[in-house]
């Protein structure tokens, strides 16, 4: 996903974000894995977060 300064990612956008990091993780070596899977949960947090926003307008 490409990052758009100024304006917020949606909930969805930053879920599928996610779910694309882990897919990509389960494919990768061990390293990989581990920064897909750290990155992902990056990615989980920002949708919980922008879930959280999109709530409290």
């Amino acid at each position: 996903m490409d990052y758009n300064q100024g304006t917020p990612s949606t909930s969805a956008e930053c879920a599928c974000e996610a779910e694309r990091l882990l897919n990509q993780a389960d494919r990768s070596n061990d390293v990989g894995r581990e920064r897909g899977v750290a990155a992902a949960a990056v990615w989980a947090n920002l949708s919980i977060a922008a879930a959280q926003r999109e709530a409290s307008k």
